[in-house]
């Protein structure tokens, strides 16, 4: 019997305050490792409606989508034939909302938002602790988004210059 593929959609936004300078990371289980907001695709969602949604719901923002960074895939260990398939975009928060809304699930795992610089995020994403494969394919795929994103604001800092 041949196992079918299967992929998991989903967003991931790097969340750019301009006021501030700052990035949005969510730290795990205490700093074992990171990421940046983002999840799975929900029913009939386009990719950049699940982006927004998720900037809300993780990142505590409403955004605006900047630019598509790239897309990034990579084999769930547990589930050979999942395939988690991410698609990044650069965003800039326009609205603040409280708090983010966690999931249960995020919350028994120590979710927490964090506004960080470019370098504090990626000394964060470099000096993971997990030995979970699973966490430490997400924490690298979020780094190169946040490098990616960096590079990007970089090259274009005419248009994102501090208010």
């Amino acid at each position: 019997m041949v196992n079918k593929k299967e992929i998991r959609r989903a967003a991931r936004t790097v969340i750019f305050d301009d006021s501030i300078n700052k990035i949005a990371i969510l730290e795990v289980k205490d700093g074992d490792y990171h990421k940046i907001p983002g999840g799975g695709v929900e029913d009939n969602e386009s990719i950049e409606e699940t982006a927004l949604r998720e900037a809300i719901e993780e990142g505590a923002c409403d955004v605006e989508l900047i630019t598509k960074l790239g897309e990034f895939e990579f084999k769930s260990p547990e589930f050979p034939c999942l395939f988690n398939h991410s698609v990044c975009f650069l965003a800039r928060k326009i609205r603040e909302h409280k708090t983010p809304n966690f999931t249960k699930e995020e919350m028994s795992n120590k979710f927490k938002l964090l506004w960080l610089s470019f370098d504090e995020a990626i000394r964060l994403f470099e000096n993971v602790r997990s030995k979970i494969q699973f966490e430490l394919e997400m924490n690298n795929r979020d780094l190169k988004f946040v490098m990616i994103a960096k590079k990007y604001l970089a090259d274009n800092k005419n248009k994102f210059a501090p208010n």
